[in-house]
């Protein structure tokens, strides 16, 4: 029997999902002064804070408008690099939705 997945709040609508039906969002250091970058997270593997968020534009522009991102990640951050990559795929960064695919280990298990 596995454990259900974990909850987590959509930073731009604040619904609370289960996890594999949101992208997780951190931080990149920037150079220089200026504030760190949002980029996603598909693996959700980064150490870290980090952020989630349902895989559309409007929770997005939501969370953008609403200076979620700085809010959740205590300090000033650029979106720009976010809301790039996001406007590349139909769902946004991680468009598998969010969930998690197994890894290929090259080996035929059958």
């Amino acid at each position: 029997m596995s454990s259900p997945p974990g909850r987590r709040t959509c930073i731009g609508c604040r619904a609370i999902d289960d996890q594999t039906a949101l992208v997780r969002v951190t931080l990149r250091p920037s150079e220089g002064q200026s504030p760190d970058v949002v980029v996603p997270d598909p693996e959700r593997s980064a150490h870290g804070r980090g952020a989630w968020l349902h895989p559309d534009r409007t929770c997005l522009e939501r969370a953008v408008r609403a200076k979620s991102f700085a809010r959740s990640f205590r300090r000033a951050v650029a979106t720009e690099e976010l809301l790039r990559r996001w406007a590349e795929g139909p769902a946004g960064p991680g468009s598998d939705r969010g969930s998690r695919q197994p890894k290929s280990t090259g080996t035929d298990v059958s």
